[in-house]
């Protein structure tokens, strides 16, 4: 497979992106699973389509939000598991063009992503629970299968032919009603179905969703890198316990702890895309709001922290954990106790130091093995994750 170098670049250095969990679910309000978590069957769910309103969905206010959380991408959920289709397509009329807002959503979404120069990425579900055949699976009805199978490749290739660039394709993987995964390489024809993504979008980057290795190994709610070290990877997340817009979930993880996790993620080479889930009107709710723009402020001061580092050489001891690029090695400050740190067991030297968004530099000093770091403030510089730069001894 060719591998880009360009794309690979952009990815590896974005760090952050915006998901986006939107659709009928989002009416329901009981998260995006809530149809096959309540059994809910199709013609009761799609009594919810016209609740799916659209009504204040103005994505350059979400693409102004991802930009001032200092991300570089969004991806959207093009389609979920229910099978409702937020673009334009000839292959159902449960779509937001002839139903509900009846406006092509994802349209208005990329364009919104040209304009503010993010990187624009579609979400795709495979799997597809309003159609009979995948509840059925390919062995008990392979000719309704193949059709579903046919359908899926269409709407893959339309949202591909018809929205001009598109940089990630991001697919999704789930059970059907009858809680059994039959989403398998060859019952999806994955190998045709990406070479026709691919023919379409020569730069474009495909997750291992596919159940096909593809560019990009998705971690899902856990930050786990590949064994491959080389390989480009993402974590994504949830801010609460739930991807789509759920009322009564407040368990929201707090800025530090995002803030935290991302420079854990950052330290194995990994981008974080952090969801939101709308409200069925397209407005984003207070504390994801809010969360986005903390996350944005730490950005404007330590994004380079964060960009392409690799895992630290350093032990994290009890500050934390670290990362290097270059001659610059980065220590990420979870747990600031006082005016020293230690670094034991050291080998590497240091010329120079300094508390990133200050101009305080650090005294560094040799103890045998470890390494001292002195004179530091008593209290954390930056409430979110102080780091410290360190500059290599050439």
């Amino acid at each position: 497979m060719r591998k880009d170098i360009s794309k690979i670049t952009w990815f590896r250095e974005a760090g952050v992106g915006l998901f986006i969990h939107w659709g009928v679910y989002s009416a329901i309000g009981r998260g995006e699973w809530v149809m096959q978590n309540e059994r809910i069957p199709l013609a009761d769910y799609d009594k919810y389509i016209p609740e799916f309103t659209a009504d204040k969905y103005n994505p350059d206010e979400w693409a102004q939000l991802a930009k001032i959380a200092g991300m570089r991408y969004m991806v959207l959920t093009t389609k979920h598991h229910d099978g409702f289709c937020l673009f334009d397509t000839a292959t159902t009329n449960r779509n937001a063009v002839r139903q509900g807002p009846e406006r092509d959503l994802v349209k208005e979404y990329v364009e919104a992503c040209r304009r503010y120069e993010l990187k624009v990425g579609l979400y795709f579900s495979l799997p597809d629970w309003s159609i009979q055949a995948f509840n059925d699976g390919p062995e008990n009805a392979p000719e309704a299968w193949a059709a579903f199978i046919s359908l899926i490749h269409e709407q893959v290739r339309e949202l591909c032919a018809n929205y001009g660039k598109i940089d990630v394709i991001w697919y999704d993987r789930a059970g059907n009603l009858n809680g059994v995964s039959p989403i398998t390489a060859e019952s999806v024809r994955a190998l045709e179905l990406n070479a026709m993504i691919r023919e379409l979008q020569p730069d474009i980057l495909i997750n291992d969703r596919s159940e096909l290795p593809e560019d990009f190994y998705t971690a899902e709610q856990n930050i786990k890198p590949p064994l491959d070290k080389e390989r480009l990877w993402e974590a994504c997340l949830t801010m609460n316990k739930h991807w789509g817009y759920f009322p009564a979930d407040d368990l929201y993880k707090s800025a530090k702890e995002i803030v935290h996790t991302l420079t854990g993620i950052a330290s194995y080479r990994g981008n974080m895309l952090l969801n939101v889930g709308p409200k069925p009107d397209g407005t984003i709710v207070k504390p994801e709001l809010e969360r986005l723009e903390a996350l944005g402020q730490w950005l404007s001061v330590h994004r380079e922290a964060i960009e392409n580092v690799s895992p630290g050489p350093v032990s994290g001891g009890t500050y934390g954990c670290s990362s290097i690029r270059g001659d610059s090695v980065y220590l990420y400050v979870h747990w600031w106790h006082g005016s020293s740190i230690t670094i034991a067991n050291c080998a590497m030297e240091f010329t120079s130091g300094v508390i990133m968004g200050t101009n305080q530099a650090v005294t560094i000093q040799r103890d045998g093995k470890h390494i001292k770091l002195l004179d530091l403030p008593a209290s954390a510089p930056d409430y979110l994750c102080s780091v410290i730069k360190l500059s290599l001894k050439k």
